[in-house]
């Protein structure tokens, strides 16, 4: 396991740029969220991409509203996720 290490500047608003290898590494996009973990004394950034299940009811939502069955199941898969 490779540990990579970068110093980032806190920007106005308290941003902060992410380097272009770690964001080329990582795919992250403009608009993507990102996971801020704190650790004792350390703050972790996660990327974590979409589930697969999650992927495939996000593509089900935008079915036409004839999908019948499509609809059924999203809305299962919603309220089974709390959602």
């Amino acid at each position: 396991m490779s540990f990579y290490k970068y110093r980032v500047k806190v920007l106005s608003g308290y941003r902060v740029s992410i380097p272009q290898e770690v964001r080329s590494r990582f795919n992250v996009k403009i608009g993507d969220e990102l996971d801020l973990e704190v650790k004792g004394g350390r703050l972790i950034i996660s990327f974590t991409k979409e589930s697969p299940l999650m992927m495939l009811a996000s593509i089900a939502e935008e079915a036409p509203s004839d999908a019948g069955g499509d609809e059924l199941f999203l809305n299962e898969l919603k309220n089974k996720l709390g959602g």
